[in-house]
């Protein structure tokens, strides 16, 4: 699932057996190579290391290559991140010198961020300039880009600037894939991202959902999903999306069902709430003081996630089915088959790994005898040692998302329906993973 990089894309059709060799976590950085062929896409950054990043959200970017700002070739190709893709994970390597590749993080055991506190001096990072204040600094440019919900990055114009009437000016900019689409040199300027990635936003964090509500707005884009949750992760994390509508299984339009709508307005919030059974609609998180994964560790009965078929393998049970998925580099979701007619004499079902040109399903099919979820190949988290002691019994975690420090409720509360606000079960949060609360809770 992923995230506030660029999520749109040619539809690819891969389907071959190499997809179900494992894949292990590559750090090496290649210098003066540049990756033959493979291309998926062509953005522009400041850095090799934030083109990295870039291709670690893009859902199908196993390596990239980069052209710095040394290039003299051909002055054009400057700050060109060329995303790619190769069914085997490695393409042909071509001496090029000042030209740096490397390969996706996605299968790394690190904590990956989409946050970049660099400020680059000396460059214009180009887009949209949707406004042009005053500032007295580029931090302070930067905290104003950081506090509004349309600005992706940053230009700011130094005293000495040589134009007279643009010195001291903040112009803030967006895309429609959230990075540049271009970068210059230029002389007494200094460009940067939005931090609101870096949980420093100091907008209000809107979290309420609204049932049987529609957001009216510009509508941006669609995918289908499996609920709420992930709708709401794929706005977060997309590129000029700010709220959301998401139609249930219930949806009476059949073919809509499972639909989310990402959207976006000129003041930034919903033009209107327009009442829709069965639809489901809230904001992205992106201004949020918190992190939340761009990744779902949930699984979902009876859905069929629809996509390109990488291999059909066997596995005894529905998570081990997702860590296949998960150790697959280019698996994306996954469903798996426990019916009778889908298994081996060794009781291991068919488990299906599947990918698509977006990262979501192309379509999402409900009925009985299948259990599917997503690869958490983005999913990196390191287990919290406060009051845990290990346990034979096996722990179940249904839903939720990671709390950060400071932000911690000190009373949580289960209902049946947020309409309703019928109450079920109450607890304490004693850890950031922890909650005491009746045994008749957790039955």
């Amino acid at each position: 699932v992923f995230f506030r990089m660029i999520w749109i894309y040619q539809t690819f059709n891969f389907i071959f057996l190499l997809a179900s060799v494992y894949s292990e976590c590559v750090t090496h950085i290649y210098e003066n190579t540049y990756f033959q062929g493979g291309d998926l896409v062509t953005v522009f950054t400041p850095s090799a290391n934030y083109c990295q990043v870039v291709c670690t959200y893009h859902p199908n970017c196993l390596l990239f290559s980069y052209f710095p700002a040394a290039w003299t070739k051909d002055p054009a190709k400057r700050f060109s991140c060329y995303l790619k893709d190769s069914d085997t994970e490695m393409l042909p390597k071509v001496d090029m010198e000042g030209v740096i590749s490397g390969h996706s993080l996605k299968q790394c055991n690190v904590q990956i961020s989409a946050c970049d506190p660099e400020t680059h001096i000396g460059l214009d990072m180009e887009g949209e300039i949707y406004d042009a204040i005053m500032a007295d600094s580029y931090q302070q440019c930067q905290k104003r880009c950081t506090n509004d919900n349309r600005c992706h990055f940053f230009t700011y114009t130094s005293e000495t600037f040589h134009n007279t009437s643009f010195r001291k000016k903040c112009f803030l900019k967006h895309t429609s894939i959230g990075t540049p689409t271009s970068i210059k040199v230029l002389d007494e300027v200094v460009s940067g991202f939005s931090l609101k990635p870096c949980q420093l936003s100091e907008i209000d964090c809107q979290m309420d959902i609204f049932e049987d509500q529609e957001f009216s707005g510009m509508n941006i884009t669609s995918f289908f999903t499996p609920d709420i949750s992930v709708c709401q992760t794929i706005c977060t994390y997309f590129p000029k999306c700010l709220f959301f509508t998401f139609f249930t299984k219930e949806w009476q339009i059949e073919s809509q069902r499972n639909l989310c709508l990402l959207k976006t307005s000129a003041s930034g919030i919903p033009e209107a709430l327009i009442s829709r059974e069965n639809a489901v609609s809230g904001f992205g998180l992106l201004n949020c003081r918190r992190s939340f994964p761009a990744c779902n560790s949930r699984t979902y009965t009876y859905m069929d996630f629809l996509g390109d078929e990488l291999n059909v393998t066997y596995t005894k049970g529905h998570r081990a089915c997702q860590r296949v998925c998960t150790d697959v580099i280019r698996c994306q979701f996954f469903t798996y088959f426990p019916l009778q007619d889908s298994c081996n004499e060794e009781g291991e079902c068919e488990c299906h790994l599947r990918m698509s040109s977006t990262g979501s399903p192309v379509e999402i099919v409900h009925g009985p005898g299948r259990i599917s979820g997503y690869s958490l190949r983005l999913c990196k988290k390191k287990a919290s040692t406060v009051c845990m002691q290990h346990s034979a019994r096996t722990v179940r975690i249904v839903g939720g998302t990671d709390s950060s420090p400071g932000e911690w409720p000190w009373q949580v509360s289960l209902h049946v329906k947020f309409s309703r606000q019928r109450h079920l079960c109450g607890g304490s949060i004693i850890s950031n993973q922890w909650i005491l609360t009746a045994a008749h809770c957790v039955m």
